[in-house]
This record gives C-alpha cells, structure tokens and sequence, in this order.
C-alpha cells in the first residue's frame, strides 16, 4: 500500500541542502511528489509531500536522526492522504497578485477577505524586495484559491477593490483553466 507524508524542514541554510535532502529520500525508494523551498534570513525551510510503500515510509522516519545529524535541520512529519483522495467541492482556480509599498497588515487584509466568504488558499507566497531606484521596500503576494460557486464573483472583487483602495495595494485575480 502507498502512504504520503508530508515533512517539513527548516535550518542553517548552506550549499547542498536540497541535494542531501533529495539523496536521503530516493536512497530509501521515497517519490517527492512535491516541494517548496527557500532560504528566510540565514534559515532554509522545506516542505516535501512524499509517496512510498509503507515499508519504505516506516524506514525513512526511523533513519530521519541521521539526516537531522548530517544537515543540521529540524524535521517535523505528518502522515496525509493522497492529493486525489483529498476532498475537494467544486470550485474554480484562482491566482491573486499583489503589490505594494512594504508594510505590516497586507497579508492579513487580503486573507482575511477570502476567509470571510469560505474561499481557501491553496498556494501562496509573499516577498518584499528593495528597490534601488526608488529606495522603497517593494511586498509582493502570489496566491492561488479556490472560488466555491456559493460566492458572487462581483461580491469579492468589491470587497478586494475595497481593500486596494484603502490600503493602497496593487491586486488583481483572474479565473485559470489549468494551474
């Protein structure tokens, strides 16, 4: 039988990380299904949604002490179901972006719009990047969401046009096809 864990790892960044990380899993016969990961200040950070036969799976989580031991890292696990067997109501795929001068609250503003109408995010990142030319610390949102068809499409766009206006965030969505 196929099991997924999901394990999450975060460090001492340096060269070679993901390397060691990957060697670790396909050393054991473990598939990474998926992952994202970067580096946050002089910390790396992981999340890995892996696939393998329990056998494989039960082996890897007794060996994590020696991969904690070579790269330094903090590895959490949590067992989950297979990304179809997830349950999902129907819905169509958006992708949000958002831009704007640094500040504290941007994210919170945005989500806390989506949340309020039972819209859940499925991906998301954030970044802020210095700006030479203008000497302004530049935020900036990638999000995608699930729009449930309970939702009036014109209900959401008021309601971020709302949160554009009073805090002066550049944000646009659009439906996607295929992610």
């Amino acid at each position: 039988m196929r099991s997924y864990v999901v394990f999450s790892f975060m460090g001492p960044d340096r060269p070679g990380l993901v390397r060691e990380i990957a060697e670790f899993f396909s050393a054991r016969g473990i598939n990474i299904e998926r992952s994202r990961g970067c580096v946050l200040g002089n910390e790396f950070g992981m999340v890995i949604l892996t696939s393998g036969n329990n056998e494989n799976i039960e082996g890897l989580i007794k060996d994590l002490d020696s991969l904690r031991q070579n790269t330094g890292l903090d590895i959490y696990i949590r067992k989950t179901k297979a990304p179809l067997h997830r349950e999902v109501l129907p819905s169509i795929a958006y992708k949000l972006i958002a831009i704007s001068i640094d500040r504290p609250g941007i994210i919170h503003q945005i989500c806390k719009v989506l949340h309020e109408r039972g819209i859940n995010i499925e991906d998301i990142s954030t970044n802020v990047d210095h700006d030479p030319a203008t000497g302004a610390n530049v935020f900036q949102m990638l999000c995608y969401f699930s729009l449930p068809p309970a939702v009036k499409i014109i209900d959401l766009k008021n309601a971020i046009t709302r949160i554009s206006d009073e805090y002066n965030i550049d944000i646009r969505f659009d439906a996607m096809i295929n992610k």
